[in-house]
Order: C-alpha cells, then structure tokens, then sequence
C-alpha cells in the first residue's frame, strides 16, 4: 500500500490519493534577483499542472533560490515542489531551509544528488554531498515522522521548551531507469522508499521499451504500492537538444529512431511537441505510473500545447474544473 492513506498533506498527495493521472510541471528560476521571469511563465502554465517543482541550481549552475521562487509561487496561489541537491549545502543548510520552507508554506519536497560541479558554471567550486540521496530522505523523513533533526535533537523553541509537533510534508526522490546495470538501480529505488519517499520522479523518458522493462521490476518488487511513480517528459526543440542530452546526460537513452524523425521533421519545434505528447499517452497506459512529470530545458512555453495535445487537459478551464472537484 501507498505509505500514507490519511489525510493528504498536500495538493499533489491529495490528486494522486484521488487516482487522477497527474501532471506536474518544472520551471527553472531566473538569474536575476526578481520574480518577473517567473511570472511571465505563469501567464502561460498556472493551473496546467498540480504541482510545480522549482529547479536547485539545475546543472549547477547559479539561479535563484528555489526556495524563494517556491514561497512566491505559494503567495501566487500556487502549489510548489522545493528541490533539493545534495551537492551544494550539508546537513544543517538543508535542515534549516526545509524548516523555512514549511513555514512559509510549502508541502512537497524533492530530494536529488545534484548535477556534478564540473558541468556548471563554478566548476572552480567545492561540492558539499554531506548526503547523498538516500540519506537525505531519509533524514527529511525523520524529521516529520519523529520531530527530530539529523543531529537527533528534537524541534523545539528552546533548549528547555516542549517539542514541537512533527511537521507534515509530502516527499519525493528521482529514479534513473535508463542508468545500468538496470537492477541495481531498482535497488537504490527501493532504498528510497523504504526511507520514506512518498514520490518518485523519473529522468526524461524516450526509451519506452527500457521504461518498461523498469516499470516491470518495479510492479516485481511492490515498489508501485509503496510510492508514486511520476514519469518524465521532455518536449525538445530539435534533435540538436536531443543529441545534447545524450552526450552528456548520464545514462540517457533515446532511440535512433526519435533522432531520424526529428532530423527529418520540417518544423522541429512542432515535432518535439508531438513528440512529448505520444509520450505522455504511451506512458499513461504502463501500469504503475501514476502521472507524468513535464521539463523543458527553457522552453516552458511548449507545456500548454504538449498538455492539450497529450488529452490530459484540453483546457484550463477543465483544469479549473476538476480541480476544484477533487478538492472540494
């Protein structure tokens, strides 16, 4: 069984408790210090998604806060999904954001080991990885089963103050079905969940065959019972974007055959769309999968048409609509 069948505590949880196929969305923050390119992209994305996860120095690469962007996006009406790389703070950093988080109002947490220094912009700096992945949710997990920090302190005010009740968050982790060998993969997966992740967010699918055969070891060991499995989708550009990712995306697959068609597509853009819908309604069909995960490297524009065309939601108002059932 799904690890917690009470009360929702978030958005997300309660739509996927609900057994809607879900959509969330990723944005990546700007490199600026204002919210205005935010906002620009939620002229375009707000409602289309349940979740919107805020990406933490993607490709270690300096952007602002997720944290920050995630409050705005709460003050905005949002719902966010705080990322956090294990690469760039230790123990206490993480600790002390994800308590300003839950104060602030944000209800879903992804944990990720972080692109490696060297593919960013200050390959000069010094990685943390105080945690890996695993630890990390392990540590979050902790903390709102028991109200009780890394350190094995409780949260208190003060040193002789009563302890504080444990907060209540929904808790995500990424799975790699591509990396090989492919069962030790669905290994550190189940390590995942046993230390508590709630959901499961896959990198960018375009090998439906391995996304299979990973979803197949998975239902093997239960793992579909146990956590939320959101697929990734990614609509691309041009096979330019795809040829990119598998140079330097460890462990990306992507088939000869999407590189031909994109390679012989007179409108590339439109055909990378086209492209992430298929995907997107092949996935829904793979037992276990409980939604999909749309990322775009800065092309947050295409969401809307991959969304219409995937027939998840032809509408924002029929994305209003269904929301507020569910919720209601």
């Amino acid at each position: 069984m799904i690890q917690n069948n009470g009360n929702p505590r978030s958005g997300l949880e309660a739509a996927l408790q609900s057994g809607e196929f879900v959509a969330t969305i990723e944005i990546l923050p700007p490199r600026i210090p204002t919210f205005g390119p935010v906002d620009q992209k939620l002229s375009y994305l707000a409602g289309l998604g349940r979740a919107i996860n805020v990406t933490d120095n993607a490709s270690a690469a300096v952007k602002m806060s997720s944290l920050a962007v995630c409050t705005h996006l709460v003050q905005r009406g949002e719902e966010p999904v705080l990322q956090i790389t294990c690469r760039d703070r230790n123990r206490l950093a993480i600790q002390s954001d994800v308590l300003g988080a839950l104060a602030l109002g944000v209800r879903n947490i992804f944990c990720v080991t972080g692109d490696h220094i060297s593919f960013g912009d200050h390959p000069g700096a010094l990685p943390v990885f105080d945690l890996d992945s695993v630890q990390l949710v392990q540590v979050l997990q902790q903390l709102r089963e028991r109200g009780v920090l890394a350190s094995g302190i409780a949260l208190s005010e003060s040193k002789n103050a009563p302890s504080a009740a444990p907060p209540s968050f929904f808790l995500g982790a990424a799975a790699n079905p591509f990396g090989d060998p492919l069962p030790l993969h669905v290994i550190k997966l189940a390590k995942k969940i046993a230390a508590g992740a709630d959901f499961i967010q896959t990198q960018c699918v375009f090998d439906l065959v391995r996304m299979r055969e990973f979803m197949g070891l998975v239902r093997e060991r239960g793992l579909h019972r146990k956590a939320y499995f959101l697929a990734g989708v990614m609509p691309v550009r041009s096979v330019k974007t795809l040829q990119f990712l598998q140079k330097n995306v460890p462990g990306m697959r992507i088939p000869p055959a999407l590189l031909d068609r994109m390679t012989a597509a007179e409108k590339p853009e439109d055909e990378g769309v086209r492209l992430a819908a298929e995907l997107v309604r092949e996935l829904r069909a793979i037992p276990g999968i409980a939604g999909v995960h749309i990322m775009t490297p800065q092309w947050e524009k295409s969401i809307p048409r991959v969304i219409e065309l995937s027939g998840l939601f032809p509408s924002i108002a029929e994305r209003k609509a269904h929301e507020t059932a569910v919720t209601s």
